[in-house]
């Protein structure tokens, strides 16, 4: 029902215009305002008139057909401020700069009524293409994506994009074809006649640009957009910037906080092993070295190899390891945290190169051989 209510109203106001030997091939409301101005002119010249009277009539009705024409505007820019809303709301929802910025292309089209955009970063001096869309041709997406890629946009050639970012504001570009100051080794291989650009600024920093426009719809058409189409695109890339920023605040965020919560793990772990290893200081420092060096005399020589390689602590828990006791078991035993007891055991396998908790055990008891020892003696016993 919209649709058919705007093709009356244009139709109407073309023949209106056409009465008044004027164009309407260009903007509807511009070309009214100009034929509306040379009524008045004619009024005037010749008040009282019977053609003063019949040029009265038709510069109301002109008039009327201005203000229908400036509410349907008014009606098309809110519905499609919401439309930009709620796509703005769905890209917000998504976990990843990535995944925002492959998503954008396809929710601005189908927010705005485009057939192709596209999203370009700035890179230094040019302009690489991140994503496309193309309404229901995805493989089209992908080959212009592609061709973008291979010949990114050179901005000391791009002069409308220039302007834009020292300006700060979206354009319209007509003509695309023929215009002295577009991009032509990409406007003709997309087969661009007219579009809409604006440039994506979240901090007053040009990053990147969202280029979009109607070449499906209305093909070779060289007015194609409009400014509506401008004054849309232009909202969305504001909320696309916001959205951008916002997300790369949060993906920082998550990443510090992973490094935070692992250096809190790290930290927890050597405080436990540093207050494990004053607990074992308890002999005189004399007295500790003599009986080590005894105990280690009576050990076989795998065992004093494992002994050189691993730490009093890390015998004691490797031998809990080979009784099969689990983390939680050897920190009960040894009275450290669970935490501090699968560190221990991380070590142990690291040390040793073993796969596992049984190959590390293998490793303790061919060590150990047959019969009592010193490291065996360390082993939870029987009631473990």
């Amino acid at each position: 029902m919209a649709a058919t209510s705007d093709a009356t109203l244009q139709a109407r106001t073309r023949a209106a215009l056409r009465d008044q030997g004027v164009a309407a091939d260009g903007d509807l409301r511009v070309a009214l305002a100009g034929a509306s101005d040379a009524l008045r002119e004619r009024i005037g010249a010749r008040p009282g008139t019977e053609q003063a009277a019949h040029d009265c009539r038709a510069l109301l009705e002109l008039t009327e057909l201005r203000e229908e024409l400036a509410e349907r505007s008014l009606q098309d820019r809110l519905r499609a401020l919401t439309r930009i809303h709620d796509a703005l709301g769905r890209l917000r929802a998504l976990g990843s700069v990535t995944g925002l910025i492959e998503r954008t292309p396809r929710v601005l089209a189908e927010a705005c009524g485009f057939d192709r955009t596209v999203v370009f970063r700035v890179d230094g001096a040019v302009l690489r293409a991140e994503s496309f869309h193309v309404a229901g041709d995805p493989e089209r997406a992908q080959e212009l994506l592609e061709f973008s890629r291979a010949h990114p946009a050179q901005l000391r050639e791009q002069i409308l994009e220039r302007e834009m970012i020292r300006r700060r504001t979206a354009m319209v570009v007509r003509d695309a074809m023929n215009h002295p100051h577009t991009y032509k080794p990409l406007v003709r291989p997309y087969g661009t006649y007219a579009y809409v650009a604006a440039p994506v600024m979240p901090q007053g920093r040009v990053i990147g640009f969202l280029h979009a426009d109607k070449g499906l719809q209305r093909p070779e058409d060289p007015d194609a957009v409009d400014e509506l189409d401008r004054d849309a695109l232009w909202a969305f890339a504001e909320g696309f910037g916001y959205a951008l920023e916002r997300m790369q605040l949060v993906e920082r965020l998550r990443a510090q906080g992973e490094q935070v919560r692992r250096l809190m793990a790290q930290a927890d772990t050597l405080v436990s092993e540093w207050v494990d290893a004053r607990i074992e200081l308890v002999a005189e420092p004399g007295e500790g070295l003599a009986a080590s060096r005894a105990a280690a005399a009576l050990l076989p020589e795998p065992a004093r190899a494992l002994e050189r390689v691993l730490s009093r602590r890390e015998l004691e828990v490797l031998a809990l390891v080979a009784s099969g006791a689990t983390n939680g078991q050897i920190a009960d035993r040894l009275v450290i945290t669970e935490g501090t007891a699968k560190a221990h055991v991380k070590r142990i396998l690291r040390k040793l190169g073993a796969g596992n908790r049984v190959e590390a055990a293998t490793h303790y008891l061919r060590a150990m051989g047959p019969g009592p020892s010193d490291l065996r003696a360390m082993g939870p016993g029987p009631s473990a």
